[in-house]
């Protein structure tokens, strides 16, 4: 009797402790479904406010590619609220070294001009209907327009969401090399086009890294820096240099892949100084 009452208080236990263990299981798969789902949903509000206040402005008076900066412009500055609340969330970030970010700041323009050299070689630009559509209405304002929002308003507000909450949050999930990654690619996807895919999942990683290293500050004028020689290229002929000859167009990516390792070298070796 002793012996299969000892054998049933066996049972009884492991039962229990298979239950609690399932209880536990199930608790921390709806807790990484939670901490997924607090990944996504500010992006969501994000294009959901920026895209209701297109559409209404669209009802208001019709867009064109003259005022579409407008339009974006006001759209970034209403959905600046929602996501600015989701950042007060995150833990406060570091003051970013000036040294540091200005070296971080001139690799990231660098580096988004060997990108659009490298994708230009593949002939992308000209066979993307899409792209087309965007670059139209992204460059069809005055450059004071486009310097506001390209360059200051919209990287502020995309760091903000990206590398501020996206970023922060995934490193929290999943540790910082994934969220590098992930943060990136979610960035590029979210440009809806292949050209822009692939050069904004680029930039991200290099956002993300400086983020890492350097915090917020220095990877919104990273972001505001990368945009800023992107519109000047495109409405300037401060780089037509570049664009001149095909040979010429190769050198100068080749001497600025050098410089950024150099930038980038710097900038990682003035961090251990400090």
């Amino acid at each position: 009797m002793d012996s299969e009452r000892k054998k049933s208080c066996r049972r009884l236990v492991q039962k229990q402790s298979v239950t609690v263990l399932r209880r536990r299981q199930n608790i921390l798969k709806d807790y990484k479904l939670l901490r997924i789902w607090e990944v996504i949903y500010p992006i969501g509000i994000y294009f959901v406010v920026t895209n209701v206040v297109m559409f209404v402005l669209n009802i208001i008076h019709a867009m064109t590619n003259e005022n579409y900066m407008i339009y974006q412009i006001i759209a970034t500055v209403i959905a600046f609220p929602f996501i600015y609340a989701f950042y007060r969330k995150e833990d406060g970030g570091k003051m970013a070294n000036l040294l540091r970010t200005f070296l971080f700041a001139a690799a990231a323009g660098l580096f988004g001009v060997v990108l659009n050299n490298l994708i230009g070689y593949t002939g992308l630009k000209e066979t993307s209907q899409s792209y087309q559509e965007v670059s139209a209405a992204f460059y069809g304002s005055s450059l004071a327009l486009e310097i506001l929002g390209t360059c200051i308003i919209i990287p502020f507000l995309e760091e903000l969401l990206y590398r501020g909450i996206v970023y922060q949050r995934l490193k929290a999930l999943l540790g910082v090399k994934t969220a590098i990654v992930l943060s990136a690619v979610i960035f590029g996807a979210m440009h809806f086009n292949l050209v822009q895919f692939l050069y904004a999942t680029a930039v991200g990683l290099l956002l993300a890294v400086i983020m890492e290293q350097e915090g917020l500050g220095a990877a919104m004028a990273a972001h505001m820096v990368t945009n800023l020689v992107s519109v000047l290229r495109s409405e300037t002929k401060l780089f037509h240099f570049m664009d001149a000859s095909m040979t010429g167009s190769v050198i100068c990516t080749v001497v600025e892949s050098v410089l950024i390792v150099v930038l980038l070298l710097l900038a990682f070796r003035s961090g251990k100084e400090k």
